[in-house]
């Protein structure tokens, strides 16, 4: 009885061993310090990260935006995702697009201004992207500059 055990036990293990797919593990840490850099009156924000992209996925971040700030945006992915799009729309009922880079030719950088406080969604996707197998890094960068100053 126990050698039967003992072979179920090692035939599970080999199984387990031979048959599961392959990972290929990623880490993009870091990756948003490849980023353009905001001007030097600008702070460095908490909500910059670093994110893996896939074909036909697009990567949502939900940040809040404070009132009375600048904020500089600044996208950018490893060479084989091409350009980077990137959108901003308010995240409440009217889902507004507040910025589409698809209209400025998928530019990296962008700068703009938050009157009042708000809820917004950071969507990205690599439209050019045609590996259905493989993701690749990503990065956003994100910097502010109070207006009140």
């Amino acid at each position: 009885m126990k050698t039967i055990f003992t072979r179920l036990i090692l035939l599970s293990a080999l199984l387990l061993a031979g048959g599961l797919p392959q990972v290929k593990a990623q880490s993009c840490r870091g990756y948003d310090k490849r980023c353009e850099s905001a001007p030097k009156h600008f702070e460095a924000s908490s909500l910059t990260r670093s994110v893996t992209v896939r074909k036909a996925r697009k990567t949502v971040i939900n940040q809040v935006f404070y009132g009375d700030r600048e904020y500089f945006v600044s996208v950018c992915g490893h060479r084989r995702l091409g350009k980077i799009h990137f959108r901003l729309i308010s995240d409440d009922e009217d889902q507004m697009v507040l910025y589409d880079n698809a209209v400025d030719n998928f530019k990296e950088t962008q700068l703009f201004v938050i009157q009042n406080t708000m809820k917004v969604k950071l969507e990205l996707s690599a439209p050019h992207y045609f590996d259905d197998r493989n993701a690749e890094c990503a990065g956003v960068q994100i910097h502010y500059h109070r207006s009140d100053r």
